[in-house]
């Protein structure tokens, strides 16, 4: 495994001013020289919850461990939180995206999602959905488009604006600078919006499912690609589900919803993400 904390300042050769995050961890497969063949392996931009007022752990390299064995590369973005607010969330996410973009032949990327959870899967939302945001284009013009993810998936996320809710994250983002509605998703999504899949537990009562309903139906109204799982029993931020990322013993309901991470595997494999190989020059 190549481990690596990459600091996207230095690598776009942008003025960090004091900002905080903006550095991604890769966990990469390393190149078996041995083969005959290099691999070309699909990506994850993998963006942690906490409400923008911190990152969650559980939802970082757990996560990322996770995907890399079924052969992902994969990519965990540290990003600012509160009191930091727009446009620096969004343009550390579209930092990490462009990074990858521009750096996919020499890493051996073939096609590159997000996967975020909770306030992360509202970031991870914007980056799918509002690639064209105002922020974004003063900043890299139209290399705007590499930000575009080729499929999300999005985790128990914050979606909406519209009660019931997780109000912090939107006060949290927007800091009063923008308004809650500009970056309410569903208000939101595009027609050339990336394919994208969706989980949440009914009973969620911190972002209540409301959200990711909210999503999945101006998704179809948009006519993308979705689909969505809704899990009978669960709470909030269930992360893999298992015993790594939620204290012991572990609820008999752990086993049925772990099931979202397979799910979610064999979406992106249906549209794409799978590994490839070419001579090696």
């Amino acid at each position: 495994m190549i481990y690596e904390t990459i600091d996207l300042y230095e690598q776009l050769r942008l003025p960090r001013g004091g900002e905080k995050g903006g550095r991604v961890t890769s966990f990469r497969h390393a190149d078996l020289t041995e083969m005959g063949q290099k691999h070309i392996r699909p990506a994850l931009l993998i963006i942690p919850g906490g409400g923008y007022g911190m990152i969650s752990q559980r939802e970082a390299e757990p996560v990322a461990a996770r995907y890399f064995a079924e052969g992902f590369d994969c990519f965990v973005l540290d990003y600012a939180v509160a009191p930091a607010c727009y446009p620096t969330q969004l343009l550390q996410a579209g930092m990490a995206m462009l990074w990858l973009r521009r750096n996919a032949q020499a890493f051996s990327l073939g096609k590159i999602g997000v996967v975020g959870f909770s306030a992360g899967g509202h970031l991870a939302g914007c980056v799918s959905y509002l690639w064209r945001d105002e922020a974004l284009m003063r900043a890299f013009g139209e290399e705007c488009a590499a930000i575009r993810p080729d499929a999300s998936v999005l985790c128990y996320p914050v979606v909406t604006c519209v009660p019931p809710t997780h109000g912090d994250s939107f006060r949290n983002f927007c800091g009063g600078k923008v308004p809650p509605e500009a970056y309410s998703l569903e208000k939101h999504v595009p027609q050339d919006a990336p394919p994208a899949f969706l989980w949440a537990t009914t009973p969620d009562d911190c972002v209540p499912v409301e959200n990711a309903l909210a999503l999945y139906n101006a998704l179809r109204r948009a006519g993308v690609p979705a689909e969505m799982h809704l899990f009978e029993e669960g709470w909030h931020g269930l992360s893999t589900c298992d015993a790594e990322t939620n204290d012991t013993p572990l609820p008999a309901f752990m086993a049925r919803d772990s099931a979202w991470l397979p799910l979610s595997v064999a979406f992106l494999r249906a549209h794409g993400f799978i590994l490839m190989s070419q001579p090696r020059g």
